[in-house]
């Protein structure tokens, strides 16, 4: 089993966390989605996935 989590291309925005076999979790994954295997910090607000890390602001 794996953990991904899920975030959108464009703008980094954490979606969600996928479990799953890797086959099962990248036939979900679509063009404008990618992943890490670096969990947020807490799922109480939004999160954007740039510079590698974890950030509570869009990088624009």
């Amino acid at each position: 089993m794996s953990i991904l989590f899920i975030y959108q291309i464009i703008d980094g925005k954490f979606l969600y966390q996928c479990t799953g076999s890797i086959n099962s979790i990248m036939l979900d994954l679509t063009d404008d989605k990618d992943f890490t295997l670096t969990q947020p910090p807490n799922y109480d607000k939004a999160w954007y996935w740039y510079n590698n890390q974890w950030n509570n602001k869009p990088s624009n």
